[in-house]
């Protein structure tokens, strides 16, 4: 008999699982989120391409023919939430919709992957297929329509989707709140402890207010369960406790950094990824880059690093 690939049903929502290759093997899975109202069909992300035949699987298990599926939301531009657009594009006729900040990425798989993995000298030995090209489909399905904070996406029956935008980890990243089931859908700004890189973020600032308006919208909209990309279904109570996670994790990636530049004055951007990336057992890969430059720019900003002979010096 054939396993199931439905790891979630409540109400409207079917999840589907898909497991990711290389360094998060047998560690962490991607989710997409099936959505069905009386009058139209909702996925929520499309996983990476390595997960294409669970999705087909997910189709057949739920009885939803490939024609039957209206809209493919997304909620940011990583290649494990677009991998499977070009197919479902050609296969289903769904329109995309998704924020208009990344839609040149979505669009544009080699420049998705340039932009973030080669976004720095230091990061330009990765392969760019791996982890990355290789997680996406060979045709792209760019966004046709775009999403922002507040819209409301009606599927019929009472069942809706209100968009909220949750930057951070990608800078213009959504998730979706239902309404009728008070369930609220976010991929990668809560990502979990058992993941092996380095918490990935883009603005440390952003990232913290995100957040801050997680848990304040668990509280003001009445949440019931929260759906997450990368781990299990949580209460508010276990996503309030998820919360405080992501925030020390990323309190940690920051003293960390200002931790060896005070061991090491002049220590070059390279040897501080490997640093923190070492302090917390994680792997040394391009995520990390993102984000120690992401605290290096705002430590400058605030006055309290400076870079000089190439390398950073802590002046706080």
């Amino acid at each position: 008999m054939q396993k199931s690939v439905i790891s979630y049903r409540s109400g409207p929502f079917a999840t589907v699982s898909m497991g990711l290759p290389g360094d998060h093997e047998g560690k962490t899975a991607t989710r997409v989120f099936f959505v069905r109202g009386t009058d139209r069909i909702a996925l929520i992300d499309s996983g990476l391409h390595g997960g294409l035949p669970a999705l087909r699987q997910a189709f057949e298990e739920l009885g939803i023919a490939y024609g039957d599926l209206d809209l493919l939301l997304l909620t940011h531009e990583h290649m494990d939430h677009v991998g499977n657009n070009g197919w479902l594009k050609t296969e289903t006729g769904c329109e995309i919709l998704g924020h208009p900040a990344r839609a040149d990425r979505v669009a544009d798989n080699m420049l998705n992957a340039r932009t973030i993995v080669h976004a720095f000298p230091e990061g330009e030995h990765f392969d760019l297929n791996a982890e990355y090209l290789d997680w996406m489909g060979p045709t792209e399905g760019p966004i046709d329509d775009f999403i922002k904070d507040g819209d409301v996406i009606d599927l019929g029956g009472g069942v809706a989707l209100e968009v909220v935008e949750v930057p951070g980890h990608s800078m213009c990243e959504v998730g979706f709140f239902e309404l009728s089931t008070r369930t609220l859908v976010i991929a990668d700004p809560l990502l979990p402890p058992f993941n092996p890189v380095l918490y990935l973020y883009e603005d440390p600032n952003l990232m913290r207010a995100t957040f801050d308006r997680i848990e304040r919208f668990l509280t003001d909209r009445d949440v019931r369960a929260v759906l997450l990309a990368h781990d299990d279904m949580k209460t508010p109570a276990e996503t309030r406790e998820l919360v405080d996670d992501c925030r020390r994790r990323v309190d940690t990636v920051e003293a960390s950094i200002i931790t060896h530049m005070k061991a090491k004055p002049g220590i070059s951007f390279a040897e501080l990824r490997d640093r923190c990336c070492d302090d917390q057992n994680m792997v040394r890969e391009w995520r990390a880059l993102v984000s120690i430059d992401a605290s290096l720019k705002d430590f400058a900003a605030k006055g309290l690093a400076e870079r000089r002979d190439g390398g950073w010096h802590y002046v706080g």
